[in-house]
């Protein structure tokens, strides 16, 4: 069906349904709760020790806080660190901490917490899968009970956004071994109970913090789209903030009860290739991957936005952005005779492994389709998101697999020796290694444009679009951020009007 006709299909769906006078299921409000839905479930809840953005979107900013915290446009603002001051060779930061603040069970937060709390993800036995965004740091010592010094081995300007990410949230030596399954922190909600499919934090009235207006929150966690659905038609649900939009979802805004809003997240959805498989270690075989992808049909599956495409593992909303979306235009033909260069031309066997979510689920039937259509025999492998940590991530067994980035700033990751790309480029670690090293933002940027050019030239894996950001929220629930510049429900601004 036409993009024109899919327009027209549900804009008579609409009128339809108004002028049908769709009934509206009211269902009243505590106007001190609310209740929030994720697809995926967190395999736990300590965000210092998964990959996994689900733990983050529960617990970060609302159960744990860092030294710095990054805004809803992406910015660096204090948290648990009121201030901070960097030498003027970059090589020493001093943060002066927040007076008054105390964990969720009483004890008090000092430069010594905070000092526990930084060697901790610095220790090569940490299991913290974010740990090299943090190998700048050399030493961190208190200065005085409100005081912490970080001596760096060299000037990382990244690092005040790095220490507002969940991997570098605070933790308390008392319970950090027990965060997994109850977590302890010094946000604004304390940790309540997880049982099935529900999991309560209740608002913490000693925050060191401005109290927040809701008092309860409840997480729910419904995979299953039509269950979604049902939830929300039925009032059941006050927000969700990562929808695609869909046809389905789109019905609920004609109800006058929800409210559906776009913006964007620093998602990028990616065909991540494994280097370790030989075939896929041929360049030409990865430029042929790029080629074989319409990646403006994949966009379909969102049939109410058009995300941008990109070319590279970077954001178009940093200022540092060069486009590079053509880099590798849809050519099928071009992509049959780099196979065939490459040695392929009668073939070659593959597995896609996918993750749960939406985006993976529809986009890579549409993938195969096109990686079929060059000649690639696509075999598709569904995962559970345990799964596709335990075995994609973390362990590399897989050839292909379509999933979305939406840590911010992580270009760096190209750089990682263990990371599941198995890719491995000198260029690139001296090139990531300068950009770090970098003060100035025009010079960093210049670099950071370098570093897009490299990823893209040699084709390290095929990059597709950024992932839309979609909230439905009910009417009357404000304070929901728009943009996702990193993966987080920001309990502490909503409210209900």
């Amino acid at each position: 069906m036409s993009s024109m006709s899919s327009s027209l299909t549900l804009w008579l769906l609409s009128a339809f349904l108004m002028m049908m006078g769709t009934t509206e299921l009211v269902v009243a409000n505590d106007q001190e709760k609310v209740t929030i839905d994720r697809q995926l479930k967190p395999p736990h809840l300590d965000p210092t020790l998964t990959a996994s953005a689900s733990t983050a979107e529960v617990t970060h900013m609302n159960v744990f806080q860092g030294l710095t915290r990054i805004d809803e446009q992406g910015r660096v603002q204090p948290a648990l660190a009121r201030l901070w001051e960097v030498s003027a060779d970059g090589l020493k930061i001093i943060f002066e901490l927040q007076p008054g603040v105390s964990f969720h069970d009483g004890r008090v937060l000092d430069a010594e917490t905070v000092v526990y709390s930084l060697k901790r993800l610095l220790a090569p036995d940490s299991g913290n899968p974010q740990q090299p965004l943090y190998h700048a740091i050399e030493n961190v010592e208190s200065v005085n009970s409100h005081q912490v010094a970080l001596t760096l081995s060299h000037p990382d300007s990244l690092l005040p956004f790095r220490l507002g990410l969940s991997a570098a949230v605070i933790v308390h030596p008392a319970s950090a071994s027990s965060n997994r399954l109850h977590p302890v922190g010094t946000g604004p909600y304390a940790f309540g109970n997880w049982e099935n499919e529900h999991l309560i934090l209740q608002r913490f009235d000693k925050y060191w913090g401005p109290i927040p207006a809701i008092k309860k929150a409840v997480f729910t966690f419904t995979a299953n789209r039509l269950e979604l659905e049902n939830s929300l038609s039925e009032g059941r649900v006050d927000l969700h903030s990562d929808a695609s939009p869909l046809t389905t979802n789109l019905q609920l805004t004609l109800r006058g009860d929800y409210i559906m809003e776009g913006g964007h997240s620093e998602g990028e959805v990616i065909v991540a290739i494994n280097h370790a498989h030989e075939a896929l270690a041929d360049k030409r075989v990865r430029q042929a991957l790029a080629h074989a992808i319409d990646r403006q049909r994949l966009l379909t599956i969102y049939p109410d936005t058009s995300p941008p495409l990109i070319g590279s593992h970077f954001s178009p909303n940093h200022p540092a952005y060069v486009d590079l979306a053509d880099y590798y235009p849809y050519d099928p033909v071009q992509a049959r005779a780099l196979l065939e260069k490459a040695g392929y031309g009668d073939g070659l066997a593959l597995t896609l492994s996918l993750p749960p979510p939406i985006y993976a689920e529809r986009g890579g039937l549409y993938v195969v389709d096109d990686l079929e259509a060059v000649g690639i025999d696509i075999q598709i492998e569904r995962l559970e998101w345990g799964e596709w940590l335990s075995r994609v991530f973390t362990d590399k067994q897989y050839d292909l697999t379509l999933v979305s980035h939406v840590e911010p700033m992580d270009i760096g990751i190209y750089a990682r020796e263990d990371y599941y790309f198995n890719y491995d480029s000198p260029e690139f670690s001296q090139l990531w290694q300068r950009i770090k090293m970098t003060q100035k933002d025009e010079r960093r940027h210049a670099l950071l444009g370098e570093a897009q050019r490299h990823l893209a030239e040699d084709a390290v894996n095929v990059f597709l679009y950024m992932k839309p950001q979609h909230s439905i929220r009910r009417t009357g629930l404000q304070g929901v951020w728009l943009d996702a510049p990193i993966p987080a429900v920001v309990l502490e601004e909503l409210y209900w009007e």
